[in-house]
Parts: C-alpha cells; sequence; structure tokens
C-alpha cells in the first residue's frame, strides 16, 4: 500500500490541475477542428490522453530532478528524494503509461501519430532544459500547450493548417505564462539550488514576462479565431483571456506570496475553460 501511495504522489494523482491545463489546449483544438462538435469518443481519448501522458512526464520529470528535488523545500518530499519509491519502480511507471499512451495513437490518424510522437520527445528532453536554459518554461510549452491541440486537428481534418498553428502558439504561450506563475513558488530555492528559471532569470520584470507571454497568447487565439470565422461570441472568451493575464500580471507586480502563486496558476484551468466554451458558442457560425 505505502508502494502504491507513492506512485500515486509520483504522478500527481491527488493534484488534477496540471493534467486539465493539459486537456484544455486538446479541447480547443477539438472543438475548433469539428466545428464545435466533436464525436464524444474523442474528447474521452483526448482527455485519457491528457491523464496518461501528464503522469508519464510526472514520471520522467522526477527522475531526471531526483538529485535536486531535495534541494527545494516544496519537491523534498516527493517519493524518490525522500525514498518513499525506489529508481526501479519510478522507471517502470514512466514506462508503463509510455505504453498506455502509445496504446491510444492506434485509434488516431497517422499525421497525429507523428504530432503525438515529438510532444512525446519534448516531455522527455524538458526536464534537461532547467539545467542549461534561461527559460525552460518555454520549452514546457511545446508538449503541454503546443502539441495537442495540433493533433486534435490532424485528427479531426486530416491535415495541419494555419488556425492549427494559431491555436498551437496561443497554448504554448499561454502554458509559458502559466509555468512562470507557478515557478514564483520555488524562486528562492531555485537561487539556492543553481536551477534555471524564467522566474530567476527575470527577477524583477517576471510581471511583464508574464504580461508579455499573455499578450502573445491572446493575439494567436484571436488570430485562429478570425481566420475561423469566430467573430460574435468567441471574441469575447478572448477578451475575457486577456483581462486575466492583465490582472494577474500586476498581482506578480505588486508582489505575491509562493501560496498564492499557487492559487493564481490554478485559476487557469477556468480561464481555458472560458475559451473552449467560447469556440462552442460560436460552432454554427465556424467554416
Amino acid at each position: 500500500m505505502r508502494t502504491f501511495l507513492a506512485v500515486l504522489d509520483l504522478i500527481r494523482f491527488r493534484r488534477p490541475v496540471g493534467t486539465f491545463l493539459l486537456f484544455m489546449p486538446a479541447l480547443w483544438g477539438l472543438l475548433a477542428a469539428w466545428k464545435g462538435r466533436p464525436p464524444f469518443f474523442m474528447i474521452l481519448l483526448f482527455a485519457v490522453g491528457a491523464f496518461v501522458m501528464r503522469s508519464a512526464g510526472c514520471a520522467i520529470n522526477d527522475i531526471l530532478d531526483r538529485n535536486v528535488d531535495g534541494k527545494v523545500s516544496r519537491t523534498r518530499d516527493r517519493p524518490l528524494p525522500s525514498g518513499r519509491l525506489g529508481l526501479m519502480s519510478a522507471w517502470a511507471v514512466f514506462v508503463v503509461f509510455s505504453l498506455v499512451a502509445a496504446s491510444l495513437l492506434l485509434f488516431l490518424h497517422p499525421l497525429t501519430r507523428w504530432v503525438a510522437l515529438a510532444g512525446f520527445g519534448a516531455t522527455m528532453v524538458y526536464p534537461l532544459m532547467k539545467r542549461f536554459m534561461p527559460l525552460p518554461q518555454i520549452f514546457m510549452g511545446v508538449p503541454f500547450g503546443m502539441t495537442a491541440p495540433l493533433m486534435a486537428w490532424a485528427e479531426g481534418r486530416g491535415t495541419l493548417a494555419w488556425p492549427a498553428f494559431m491555436i498551437a502558439l496561443g497554448g504554448l504561450f499561454w502554458s509559458t505564462a502559466y509555468d512562470l506563475v507557478y515557478a514564483i513558488a520555488d524562486r528562492e530555492d531555485d537561487v539556492q539550488a543553481g536551477i534555471r528559471s524564467g522566474a530567476v532569470t527575470f527577477g524583477d520584470r517576471l510581471w511583464l514576462a508574464i504580461l508579455l507571454f499573455g499578450l502573445a497568447a491572446s493575439w494567436f487565439l484571436w488570430a485562429a479565431g478570425f481566420d475561423l470565422g469566430m467573430n460574435r461570441y468567441y471574441p469575447w472568451s478572448v477578451g475575457i483571456f486577456l483581462a486575466f493575464m492583465v490582472w494577474q500580471s500586476l498581482m506578480v507586480r505588486n508582489g505575491i506570496s509562493p501560496r498564492g502563486a499557487l492559487s493564481c496558476f490554478k485559476s487557469h484551468v477556468w480561464i481555458g475553460l472560458i475559451v473552449a466554451v467560447g469556440i462552442w458558442f460560436e460552432s454554427p457560425l465556424m467554416v
């Protein structure tokens, strides 16, 4: 039982926010590709895929970060640095979830599979980016914000097109922004441990970086909607999204505690859902 609970902690089973955040861009892509009416099976498949890939990503992240997680107060109690789970067991968890993810690809279009493989590669490499890249959050955005909408569009349309790339770039910059907010919780420990993070790189100008990434995400999401003829309800969703990003950047500028940063990070699930609802309301008008 102790090992089972450690495995649940390894894959963040009791912290599902990451799964929801991974699924939101996929939902954007599904709704856009199927003109607001994606098959329920596809929604279910991508939801399961989000859980499975997030679990595999958490496992490989903790495996590669096992020697630095113990230096950060928020992560030192994770299964590997605390000794609650062995390294071989963690590798087994990663392999099992990776195989399950691979089995889901059997139900998808060949082009979708190639996009998924690229996203899987980014998932594997991302933890290493924290060793030398001053802004690893933007690389995290590739598997978390960019891959899923491209997969969804490829599955719905059988090809990749301009709106898909716009939604993907919106997801990329959105996930970069919310991960910068998340990184505030570890900023002081990251400095002590020598871990690269955008929260450390930008310093006092972190609020401006979050604002700029939020503006970029808003613009790309709006551009995708414009190209698809979504001009009644969807622009309001993007407007709310933009206002939300401005508000959070100002909160960071005025000073925010680590606990407050984590609360702000979790609230991004709702703003992602608002964008999805905006696309769904436009379904009769989409081209």
